[in-house]
């Protein structure tokens, strides 16, 4: 008898608890719904924009000892343009339109490029960069091209471009990669050869978690006083530096009319690496690389600059703890482990 009633109560509970699976899991279904869907636009692109917004002799040199040399490596653009055509987009401040042109005439650069400058845009309700940005986005999506964002103080390594836009084209999605900052002061005491730096990758990780800036070196999640809150969190193994990158950066843009309306609707440019994530990921648009095999970008950084606030008792933390607004993809981004391999 006992038996019995053991039965029935066993039978009770698994039917109590199957209909909570079936509502959760359709309620989950609802919310999932309206939260995600997917716009990807799964064509190939036929071109391939680098949008490069500079101004000012020190970031236009930059650019072109720099940036431009780390592109134009034997598995960047190189490797990219046997398949699509190949254009430099300029963005710049009128005084500065000349030394940008006389620069990019002597250089040895076979591909097209064009240039914007500050005067053609007649919208002052909204950023300079803002404008830029707009007119980028609209210019690939009239044109069916991806577009690689190459700001004058990044560099790349070789083949991460290649890597970048392999994962992204037919796909629809746009790619962002976490990157660490470099000091540049710390690179010239050293001695390094910036210009050719991205010419072997695992170099470059070295070199890179050599002459790190401080706001890498202050990231370490092992230390009680740190500046993880700030969204970066490193930890060093066995094969090189763990790392949980809160706000990954997004390079590599395969750009659709909701890109185009975001920005518009908006006065300013820094929600690239906040906002627009979240619309990128609501929509089944994004794909984030955490391994410098597969893709590795370094941000040249003046000590002078970009100083890291630093809090005690944030030992082992690695969340980006002034999110606010940002909470959702931050919570997607923060499940992240990278790994920046350097042996």
């Amino acid at each position: 008898m006992i038996g019995f009633f053991k039965r029935i109560k066993n039978s009770l509970i698994y039917r109590i608890r199957f209909v909570y699976l079936r509502l959760a899991n359709n309620y989950w279904k609802f919310i999932t719904r309206i939260l995600i869907s997917n716009k990807r636009e799964t064509k190939q692109r036929e071109s391939l924009f680098v949008w490069v917004p500079v101004w000012g002799e020190k970031h236009i040199n930059w650019f072109f000892e720099y940036t431009l040399s780390s592109l134009l490596t034997s598995d960047n653009l190189l490797l990219v343009a046997k398949k699509k055509n190949i254009k430099i987009c300029f963005y710049t401040k009128d005084s500065d339109s000349s030394l940008i042109v006389e620069q990019m005439e002597s250089q040895v650069c076979n591909y097209k490029y064009s240039l914007q400058t500050e005067s053609n845009f007649n919208d002052h309700a909204r950023d300079m960069m803002s404008n830029f940005m707009i007119h980028i986005l609209d210019d690939c999506i009239n044109n069916n091209a991806l577009m690689l964002i190459a700001q004058p103080d990044i560099i790349f390594s070789n083949g991460t471009v290649s890597n970048l836009v392999e994962l992204s084209d037919g796909k629809g999605v746009s790619v962002s990669v976490a990157h660490p900052r470099v000091s540049v002061e710390s690179l010239k005491k050293n001695n390094i050869d910036i210009a050719n730096l991205s010419k072997n990758t695992l170099n470059m990780v070295k070199v890179a978690m050599k002459c790190k800036h401080e706001s890498l070196l202050q990231a370490d999640e092992t230390n009680d006083l740190n500046s993880t809150t700030s969204g970066i969190a490193t930890r060093q193994i066995s094969s090189g530096l763990a790392v949980i990158h809160n706000l990954p950066a997004v390079y590599l843009c395969s750009p659709i009319k909701d890109d185009l309306s975001f920005f518009k609707r908006r006065p300013g440019f820094n929600m690239i690496d906040k906002t627009w994530p979240h619309l990128l990921f609501r929509q089944s648009r994004l794909k984030v690389v955490g391994s410098s095999d597969i893709a590795f970008v370094i941000e040249l950084t003046s000590d002078a600059d970009k100083k890291p606030i630093v809090e005690s008792g944030m030992k082992y933390n690695d969340q980006y703890l002034s999110c606010g607004s940002y909470l959702p993809f931050v919570n997607y981004s923060n499940v992240i482990v990278g790994l920046w391999r350097s042996k």
